[in-house]
C-alpha cells in the first residue's frame, strides 16, 4: 500500500496543494544545491592554485569532485522529496523546508568563509564572496527562527550571527579608503582642517560656508596623528562604521528586532562605503542627530531626565557640523517628543521634556556660534553661514530635479545611462512616497489607538519621517547622488519599519506578499544591489593593501593624474605660499583646492575655494589681488578644467577679468603637466 493512502483513522488528509507546495520546494531546494555545488567546484579549482600537486593530479581531484557533488545532488532531491513529503503529512512542511535550507545555507556559509582566506592569502578580494557569506548566515538564521523549538537554543548563534554581519558591514566601509583624492570637497576639508592648525580662524581668515566642527576635528587629527589624507580618511571611515552602527542600533527598536535591524544595517553600510565621498560633514553630523533620536527614545521608554538632556546635547552638538541637519534634528526631536507625550494629552510631561532637551541644545549653540561671531565677526558669519547658502548659492548651484519618469529614448543611447537616470528618479521620489506611506501609517495608528499612549517604535517613526524630510529639502539645493544620501538612509530604515506593519499572517496570502515583496525589490536593488556592485569595481581597481601616490602626505591614497609631478616639483623650490587656480577666474565650478594640502604649502588668499557667485564677483577679485600683491607667491598652479555646463548661473561668465588681468602681467608659464600649468612670478 501506498504511504500516501496510510493515515490515522478519523484525521484529516492534507489537501493537494500542500503535496504541489512540497514539490515546489523540493524543486528549490535542488535548484539552491545546484547553485551551492557550482559554488564549491570553483572553490575547489581556486584551491587546487595553492597546491604543489601537477596538473594530472589536480584533473582527478576535479573530475572526482563533479562524481562526488552529482551524487550529493541525487541525494538531495531523493532524501528532500521524501523528508517533505512526510513533513505535509505531520503538518511541519514549513519547518522541515528551513532545516533543510538551514543546513544547505551553512555549507554556503563556511564554503565562502574558505574562500575568502584564499581571495586574502591571494591580494584579491572579491567583494561578493563577502556578500554571499552574508546571505548565508542571513539564511541560516532564517530557518533557525523557523524551526520549532530553536528560539531556546540559538541565541549564542544569534549573537554570532549579529556581530559576523556587523564586522562584514565595517569591512564593507573601510575597503575603499584608498580611492581616488576628491581634489575639491576633500580637499575643503584637508585643507580647512590645516589652516586652524596653522592658526587661521574660520570665516575670519579663510571664506568657507559650512560650520567648522569638522575642521576642528581634523586639526586635533593632524597635530595628533601628523597630515596626512590618510589619517583624515580613518577619521572618516571610523564615523562612517559608527553611523552604520547607529542606523542598526535605531533600527532594533523601530523593527522591534535586533535581527530584522541587520538588513537596514547592511544597506546603509553598502551606501555608505560606495559613497566615497570622504570629509563630508554630514556624516558625523547625522551621526550625532541618530543618537540624539536614541538618546530620545530612551528617555520616552525610561523617563529619566538626563535620556533628555544627552538628546538635546547632542542636537546641539550636531548643529556645529551643519547648520541645517541641527535644525532638522531638533525638529524630529520634538516631534519624538511630541508624539509621545503632548498628542496622547500629557501636555505637562511634554512641556517638561521640551524644556529638558531644548536647554542644552541652545545652550550649546549659543555658547559656540557666540564665541566665534565674537573673534571673526558676526556680520561675515551671518553671511557665509546663512545667507549666501539661502539666496545665492542655489543660483550657481542647483541641479535640475529629474522627471518622474526617465526619458525612455535614452535606452537606445545605452543601458547604463538610461538606468542612471531611472535611479536618479526613484532616489528623487521613493523618499517622498515612503514618507507619506509612514503619515498615513501614523494616521491609522492613531485612529485605532485613540486616547492610549502610542508605542515607541511608532513615535521613532513619525520622528524619522521629519528627520527625512529635513534630509530631503537640503538635497534639493544641489540634488545629486551624495547630496540626497543622507536622505537613503532614512528611507531605508522607513521601508524595513512599513514591511514590519504587515502583518505574519498576512504574509502567507499570496495575493498580498508577491506584490509586497516586488515592491520591496526596489528599494533594494536601490539602495544595497547597484551600490554594491560600484563597490565592488571600486576596490577591484583600487585594493586597500596598494599604495597608489609616492607623496607622504597623500599616505598611498590614489591622488590625480598629474599631482604626484606637481608636488614634487614644488618640493624643489623655495618654501612660501601658493596659489592653486584655473586658467579663467570669471566662469568657476571649482578648483584644485587638495594641491594646497599635499604640498603642505599655505594658501596666498584667504579665498583657497573657488566658488561661483563669490569669487567671480569684482569686490571679491579686487581682495584676491591685494592679497597675492602683498604676499607675493612664487609660483601659481592653473588647471586647465572645461567651463561648467550646468543648468545654472555658474556656466554664465561674470564678465569680470580682474584677477586673470593681474595674473598674466605678473607671471609667465613655465612648464605644463597634464592639466596643470605652473606659472613663476616675473622678476
Amino acid at each position: 500500500m501506498s504511504t500516501l493512502s496510510q493515515r490515522s483513522p478519523g484525521s484529516t488528509p492534507p489537501p493537494i496543494y500542500a503535496y504541489l507546495l512540497a514539490y515546489g520546494l523540493c524543486l528549490v531546494l535542488f535548484a539552491a544545491g545546484v547553485g551551492l555545488a557550482f559554488l564549491l567546484r570553483d572553490l575547489l579549482q581556486m584551491a587546487m592554485l595553492f597546491t604543489p600537486w601537477d596538473r594530472y593530479l589536480v584533473h582527478v581531484v576535479n573530475q572526482a569532485s563533479v562524481v562526488l557533488l552529482v551524487v550529493l545532488l541525487v541525494a538531495l532531491l531523493v532524501l528532500s522529496e521524501g523528508w517533505l513529503r512526510g513533513g505535509v503529512r505531520r503538518r511541519q512542511l514549513l519547518p522541515r523546508f528551513a532545516r533543510i535550507l538551514g543546513l544547505l545555507a551553512l555549507i554556503l556559509a563556511a564554503a565562502q568563509l574558505l574562500r575568502l582566506g584564499l581571495e586574502l592569502l591571494a591580494g584579491s578580494l572579491n567583494l561578493f564572496s563577502l556578500l554571499a557569506l552574508a546571505a548565508g548566515l542571513l539564511l541560516y538564521s532564517g530557518s533557525r527562527a523557523v524551526q520549532p523549538g530553536a528560539r531556546t537554543s540559538s541565541t549564542y548563534q544569534g549573537a554570532l550571527l549579529v556581530a559576523a554581519v556587523l564586522l562584514a558591514g565595517s569591512t564593507l566601509i573601510a575597503l575603499p579608503i584608498k580611492s581616488p583624492l576628491n581634489l575639491y570637497d576633500e580637499g575643503l576639508a584637508l585643507v580647512n582642517g590645516l589652516r586652524l592648525r596653522n592658526g587661521d580662524l574660520p570665516l575670519r581668515d579663510y571664506w568657507t560656508i559650512y560650520p567648522p566642527g569638522q575642521s576642528y576635528l581634523l586639526a586635533a587629527l593632524f597635530g595628533v596623528a601628523g597630515e596626512s589624507v590618510l589619517v583624515a580618511r580613518s577619521y572618516d571611515t571610523l564615523v562612517r562604521m559608527a553611523l552604520a552602527l547607529s542606523v542598526y542600533g535605531i533600527a532594533g527598536p523601530l523593527l522591534r528586532s535586533w535581527r530584522w535591524a541587520l538588513l537596514p544595517y547592511l544597506a546603509a553600510a553598502t551606501l555608505l562605503a560606495a559613497a566615497t565621498f570622504y570629509g563630508y560633514a554630514i556624516f558625523p553630523a547625522l551621526l550625532l542627530s541618530l543618537a540624539a533620536l536614541a538618546a530620545g527614545l530612551r528617555a520616552i521608554q525610561n523617563h529619566p531626565q538626563r535620556w533628555l538632556w544627552i538628546a538635546g546635547s547632542l542636537a546641539g552638538l550636531t548643529a556645529l557640523f551643519r547648520l541645517d541637519l541641527g535644525l532638522y534634528t531638533a525638529v524630529a526631536l520634538g516631534v519624538l517628543l511630541t508624539h509621545h507625550w503632548l498628542l496622547p494629552g500629557q501636555l505637562r510631561a511634554w512641556r517638561s521634556a521640551l524644556l529638558a532637551a531644548g536647554t542644552p541644545a541652545l545652550g550649546l549653540v549659543l555658547v559656540f556660534y557666540g564665541w566665534l561671531g565674537s573673534n571673526a565677526g558676526f556680520a561675515p558669519m551671518l553671511e557665509q553661514l546663512l545667507l549666501f547658502p539661502a539666496t545665492r548659492f542655489r543660483a550657481v548651484r542647483q541641479l535640475p530635479y529629474p522627471a518622474l519618469l526617465p526619458d525612455w529614448s535614452t535606452w537606445y543611447l545605452g543601458t547604463e545611462q538610461f538606468l542612471s537616470l531611472l535611479g536618479d528618479s526613484l532616489r528623487f521620489y521613493l523618499p517622498l512616497l515612503l514618507y507619506a506611506l509612514v503619515a498615513l501609517q501614523l494616521i491609522w495608528a492613531a485612529l485605532r489607538r485613540r486616547d492610549s499612549t502610542p508605542s515607541a517604535d511608532t513615535s521613532l517613526a513619525a520622528a524619522l519621517t521629519a528627520l527625512g524630510a529635513g534630509l530631503f529639502a537640503q538635497a534639493l539645493s544641489r540634488y545629486d547622488e551624495i547630496h540626497v544620501l543622507p536622505a537613503s538612509l532614512v528611507a531605508v530604515l522607513l521601508t524595513a519599519w512599513l514591511a514590519r506593519q504587515i502583518p505574519a499572517r498576512r504574509w502567507q496570502q499570496p495575493w498580498l506578499a508577491v506584490p509586497a515583496l516586488l515592491l520591496l525589490l526596489i528599494p533594494a536593488l536601490l539602495y544595497f544591489v547597484y551600490p554594491y556592485a560600484r563597490l565592488t569595481q571600486l576596490v577591484q581597481s583600487y585594493p586597500p593593501q596598494g599604495c597608489y601616490s609616492s607623496l607622504p602626505r597623500a599616505g598611498c591614497v590614489a591622488t590625480l593624474p598629474g599631482q604626484d609631478e606637481v608636488v614634487q616639483f614644488l618640493e624643489k623650490q623655495a618654501p612660501g605660499p601658493i596659489y592653486s587656480g584655473l586658467t579663467r577666474h570669471d566662469v568657476v565650478l571649482l578648483n584644485d583646492v587638495s594641491l594646497y594640502f599635499l604640498a603642505g604649502r599655505p594658501a596666498a588668499t584667504r579665498y583657497h575655494e573657488l566658488h561661483p557667485g563669490v569669487t567671480t564677483t569684482r569686490p571679491v577679485q579686487e581682495e584676491m589681488v591685494a592679497e597675492l600683491t602683498r604676499h607675493a607667491p612664487q609660483w601659481l598652479l592653473l588647471v586647465d578644467l572645461a567651463p561648467s555646463r550646468e543648468p545654472n548661473a555658474s556656466r554664465f561668465s561674470s564678465g569680470v577679468t580682474l584677477l586673470d588681468d593681474y595674473l598674466h602681467s605678473h607671471y609667465q608659464r613655465q612648464q605644463t603637466v597634464g592639466l596643470y600649468q605652473l606659472w613663476r612670478a616675473i622678476p
